[in-house]
């Protein structure tokens, strides 16, 4: 690189959990996409496979109880009680929940953002148009940043959901969530969130924060399979959301098939309304394991994620790369995701170059956003800025 300085990010060392993740001959860099599984995820539900093709059942009330395992370590990863998660197939089913929950008034409000990705626009805009609600999508900064205050100077006594995503998809701006939970806190208003883009990077310990509802499919930074997700409710939340998706789970006597009761299950339980996705929930319990084992509740994964983006960022820059995603104090961004283009070179162009040469990232926003995830370090770094440079050059 001509002398440039691609080391950024060298500092953090090279992973003992490296191993999770064998190579595939791309440069990973898509973990806010659709991330790959660790490898001990594999073996969880290639285990559990064999076993559903003999025995088969015959073993239902260990996968139940493996299950139920399962459910632990992902509340481990919100320091929550177990009986305020509940296993959904993704993000848009647990938000679809919530809008069909609660008891709607005309009138009432909804306060999010105008950068939402759809499964966090599109359900409530459909949800203030069915029942002629005040919908309220505050405008981001320049940056793509929205701050807790805006939001909080729409809210009401009417407002009845504040609906955000702690990190933004297309820009990697981070929400204060503290702020918003603060300013909430005591009041008639839901805080929900749609933390698929942060959970698996930042700590979110939700009862610490004031947030009620969190929803997070597991495929991206999870680093669990798409089809199986996490959704957190509070204690407030349980009572004021009833369960609209219902099924034979959904009751408290569930299992008696022919007395049919309608009392919900206690807990989040009453949001799981039929038959197990066995094989999902054993591979996000192993994935949410490697990641409690790696430190996400002390910070210790946030760091290293951080390190190697404020690595690539640095590299960036010196190439003459424009950066649109906002930063923190420290001067890196919050989370993991980093966007950026170049002057010279259109976006659909770098990305097809990029692409063609191994980077597997995505163009968003912008720009093109790259995301690494706890697992890399400086080789990462490295190894895509040389080919962003060559990229540049048109060397492909």
């Amino acid at each position: 690189m001509n002398g440039r300085n691609v080391n950024g990010g060298a500092d953090v060392e090279p992973s003992p959990w490296r191993g999770e993740f064998p190579p595939g001959g791309a440069i990973y860099l898509n973990h806010a996409g659709v991330a790959p599984i660790p490898a001990r995820a594999g073996r969880a539900v290639e285990s559990l496979v064999r076993e559903m093709v003999s025995p088969g059942a015959t073993r239902y009330p260990a996968w139940e109880a493996a299950w139920e395992e399962s459910r632990r370590r992902c509340a481990a990863l919100l320091e929550v009680s177990p009986r305020q998660v509940a296993f959904v197939p993704n993000t848009s089913t647990a938000l679809s929940m919530v809008a069909l929950g609660l008891d709607w008034r005309v009138g009432d409000g909804i306060v999010t953002t105008d950068q939402e990705f759809p499964s966090n626009a599109v359900i409530w805009m459909e949800t203030a148009r069915r029942h002629g609600l005040e919908l309220h999508r505050v405008g981001a900064a320049e940056d793509g940043s929205v701050a807790a205050s805006a939001l909080l100077s729409r809210v009401d006594d009417r407002t009845r959901v504040v609906a955000v995503s702690s990190v933004q998809y297309a820009s990697g701006a981070a929400v204060d969530l503290r702020a918003l939970g603060e300013g909430l806190r005591g009041t008639d208003t839901l805080l929900v969130v749609d933390a698929i883009q942060s959970l698996g990077v930042l700590p979110l310990h939700p009862e610490a924060l004031g947030v009620d509802v969190v929803a997070a499919d597991g495929h991206k930074w999870l680093l669990g399979p798409e089809g199986c997700g996490i959704f957190y409710l509070s204690e407030k939340a349980m009572e004021w959301i009833q369960p609209r998706l219902l099924g034979w789970h959904s009751v408290a006597n569930a299992g008696e098939y022919d007395r049919i009761v309608l009392e919900w299950r206690g807990g989040a339980k009453r949001f799981e309304p039929g038959s197990p996705n066995f094989l999902g929930a054993a591979a996000l319990g192993e994935s949410a394991g490697l990641l409690l084992e790696a430190g996400l509740n002390s910070g210790a994964v946030a760091a290293r994620v951080r390190g190697v983006v404020g690595g690539m960022m640095a590299g960036l820059v010196e190439l003459g790369c424009r950066l649109h995603t906002p930063l923190a104090e420290d001067g890196v961004p919050a989370a993991g995701i980093l966007v950026f283009s170049h002057p010279a070179v259109e976006n659909r162009v770098m990305h097809q170059r990029l692409r063609e040469m191994g980077v597997y990232h995505a163009q968003r926003g912008r720009g093109l956003r790259l995301s690494p995830h706890f697992y890399q370090d400086g080789r990462e770094v490295k190894a895509v800025l040389e080919r962003v440079e060559r990229a540049i050059k048109g060397e492909v």
